[in-house]
C-alpha cells in the first residue's frame, strides 16, 4: 500500500468518523438537549453531582470539548458558578470515554444495515423523535464505517519502518508519545477522534500498548486547546475554567507518566483485544484523576484565582420579573415582561456608562464590566422574546396587542445597543494595549457625541416606560444632531491627519466609535417610533 493510498485512507476514515459524531451528537442535542442545560443550570454546590451530570453530559454530546463550551457559556450567563463548572468539568473527563468504549466494540460489516437502518428512520420520520432516533442510529454506523476505513488504511503503515519506529519510540519514550497526542489532538480538536485513531492503530496491529496510553496521555492535554479557545474574551470565571481543565489534565499526565509501563501491565490484565485494552486505559486514566481531583475542587478555585487574579462581577441574568404562572393572564404577562425589559434597558445603559469610562479614561475594568454584561442582555433578549411569544394575543385588548408587537421590537433595538457598547469597549481595550492617546480635541469630541447619543437612548426608555408620544420631536432632532456630528467630527479628524496632530492607527479607533454611536442613536429613536405605535400617533 503505498503512502497516498495509506493518507487518503486515514484521513477519508477520520472524516467519516468526524461526520458520524457529529450527527450523532447533533441528534442527541436535539432529543435531550433541553433537558440536558436545565439540568445543568439546577446544580448544587457540590461540585460530586456537578461531576456525575458533566459525565452524562459529556456521554450525550459524544464530546468533552463541547461540553466546555457549553459549561463557559452557562458561566458567561451567570447560571454556574466556578466551583460548579470544575464540578461539571471533572465528570466530562470520565463522559468522553463512552466513545472510547464503543469504538472498541468488533462490529464487522454490521455498520452497513445499521446505516440503512439509520437513514430510513431519519427520512421517513423527519421532524419527528422517531427521526432523532434515526440520526443517532446512522450517526453510530457511519462513525464505525470511519473507524474501519481507518483501519484499513493504517494496516499500510505496518509497511513503513520509519513510522513503526516512532510508534515504537512512542512505547519506549513516554514524554515523546504525550506531546505526539497532545499535538495532533490541538490540531484536529477532538481527543475522541485521537483515540479512535489510536484503536484504529491498535487494530491494524502496529501500535503496542505503552506507545497507545502515552498517545492518548497527550490527547487529554491536547483537548484542552478548545475550552482556551473557547475562553478567550469571556468572563474572569470561564477564563478560570479553562485553566483549571488544563491543570487538571496535565497534573494527571504528569503523575501517570513514570508509570506508563507498569499501567500498561496492569491494563492488560482487564481484556484479551488490544483495542479494548487501550479502551480501558482511556476510562481508567479519566476515572481515576476525575475521583482525585473531586475532593480538591476547592484547591483547583483557589490555584486558578492566583494565576488569573481579578474580581469577579456578578451578574443575574436570571429573568426576575418573568414565569410561565403570568401566562394565564396574558394582560399581567404582558406588564411583567415590560418590566423585565426596563430591567434589560437599565443595564444596557450602564454599558454605554461603562464603554465611555474605558475609552476615555483608560480603565481595563471597564471594558471587562461591558463584555460581562454582553452575555446577560443577549440571554434577556431571548429570554424575553420567548415569553412574549408565548403570550397569547388573542386575550389581548387592541391596545396591548399593539404593545406586545412594540416590545418585540424594542428588545431588538435594546440588545444591539449592548452589541455595540461591546464594540466600543473592544476598540477602547485595543487603544489601550497599543497604548493609543487621543487629542484633546478628539476627546471633547467624543465626550459630546457620548453626551447625545447616551442622551437620547435614555429618552427613548423613559418615552417607553411612559408611552410619551409628545417626546418624540426631541428624540427625531437628537437623532439628527447625532448623525450630523459624527459628519462634523469625522471631517475635523481628516483635518488633525493633516496637520499631522493625529495618529492614524489610533484615529481608526475614533472613527470606529464614532460610527458606533450613531448606529446607537439609530436604534433608540426606532424605540421612540414604536411608542408613536402605541400612542396612535404613527
Amino acid at each position: 500500500m503505498n503512502a497516498a493510498t495509506i493518507f487518503f485512507s486515514t484521513a477519508g476514515g477520520l472524516a467519516l468518523f468526524l461526520y458520524g459524531l457529529r450527527i450523532l451528537s447533533d441528534a442527541l442535542k436535539r432529543a435531550v438537549g433541553r433537558q440536558m442545560r436545565e439540568l445543568l443550570e439546577r446544580l448544587t454546590g457540590k461540585a460530586y453531582r456537578g461531576a456525575i451530570v458533566g459525565a452524562l453530559t459529556s456521554g450525550i454530546l459524544q464530546s468533552s470539548s463541547m461540553t466546555m463550551v457549553l459549561l463557559i457559556g452557562l458561566i458567561n450567563a451567570g447560571a454556574l458558578t466556578l466551583t460548579q463548572g470544575i464540578g461539571v468539568m471533572l465528570g466530562s473527563e470520565i463522559g468522553t470515554t463512552l466513545t472510547a468504549q464503543l469504538i472498541a466494540f468488533k462490529v464487522g460489516h454490521f455498520y452497513l444495515p445499521v446505516i440503512a437502518i439509520g437513514f430510513i428512520l431519519a427520512e421517513v420520520f423527519r421532524g419527528k423523535k422517531a427521526g432523532d432516533v434515526g440520526r443517532i442510529i446512522l450517526g453510530f454506523g457511519i462513525l464505525f464505517l470511519g473507524m474501519d476505513v481507518i483501519s484499513s488504511g493504517l494496516r499500510g503503515l505496518s509497511e513503513a519502518p520509519t513510522v513503526l519506529q516512532l510508534l515504537r519510540s512512542c512505547g519506549s519514550n513516554a514524554v515523546l508519545g504525550v506531546l505526539v497526542g497532545a499535538g495532533v489532538t490541538a490540531i484536529i480538536q477532538s481527543s475522541s477522534a485521537m483515540t479512535a485513531m489510536v484503536i484504529a492503530m491498535g487494530s491494524a496491529g502496529i501500535i503496542t500498548l505503552p506507545a497507545a496510553i502515552a498517545l492518548i496521555l497527550g490527547a487529554n492535554i491536547g483537548t484542552t486547546i478548545t475550552g482556551v479557545i473557547a475562553s478567550i474574551g469571556s468572563s474572569l470565571s470561564s477564563r478560570r475554567l479553562a485553566v483549571a481543565q488544563v491543570l487538571v489534565n496535565i497534573l494527571g499526565v504528569a503523575a501517570f507518566l513514570p508509570f506508563v509501563l507498569p499501567y500498561s501491565h496492569l491494563v492488560a490484565t482487564t481484556a484479551t483485544s488490544l483495542t479494548r485494552q487501550i479502551a480501558n486505559a482511556h476510562s481508567l486514566f479519566n476515572v481515576t484523576v476525575t475521583l482525585i481531583m473531586l475532593p480538591l475542587v476547592g484547591g483547583l478555585v483557589w490555584l486558578t484565582k492566583r494565576l488569573i487574579p481579578g474580581r469577579e462581577t456578578t451578574i443575574d441574568t436570571a429573568p426576575r420579573f418573568l414565569g410561565d404562572e403570568f401566562l394565564n393572564a396574558p394582560a399581567i404577562a404582558l406588564e411583567q415582561a415590560r418590566k423585565e425589559l426596563f430591567r434589560m434597558g437599565e443595564l444596557t445603559s450602564a454599558m454605554l456608562h461603562s464603554c465611555r469610562e474605558a475609552l476615555l479614561t483608560g480603565k481595563r475594568k471597564k471594558v471587562e464590566s461591558v463584555l460581562e454584561n454582553e452575555e446577560t442582555i443577549d440571554v434577556l433578549d431571548r429570554t424575553i422574546g420567548s415569553f412574549l411569544d408565548r403570550i397569547d394575543v388573542g386575550e389581548l385588548s387592541l391596545l396591548d396587542a399593539k404593545r406586545l408587537h412594540v416590545l418585540k421590537h424594542v428588545s431588538g433595538d435594546i440588545e444591539r445597543v449592548g452589541d455595540h457598547a461591546v464594540n466600543i469597549a473592544e476598540r477602547a481595550e485595543a487603544s489601550i494595549k497599543r497604548g493609543f492617546v487621543f487629542s484633546q480635541e478628539a476627546r471633547r469630541d467624543l465626550s459630546d457625541m457620548f453626551d447625545k447619543a447616551v442622551r437620547l437612548y435614555r429618552l427613548s426608555l423613559r418615552m417607553l416606560e411612559n408611552e410619551h408620544g409628545a417626546l418624540a420631536g426631541e428624540a427625531f432632532e437628537l437623532e439628527k444632531e447625532v448623525d450630523r456630528l459624527e459628519i462634523r467630527y469625522k471631517e475635523a479628524h481628516i483635518k488633525r491627519l493633516e496637520r499631522g496632530i493625529c495618529n492614524s492607527a489610533a484615529g481608526i479607533l475614533y472613527v470606529e466609535v464614532l460610527r458606533n454611536l450613531e448606529r446607537i442613536g439609530d436604534h433608540a429613536v426606532n424605540i421612540a417610533g414604536d411608542v408613536l405605535i402605541i400612542t396612535g400617533a404613527a
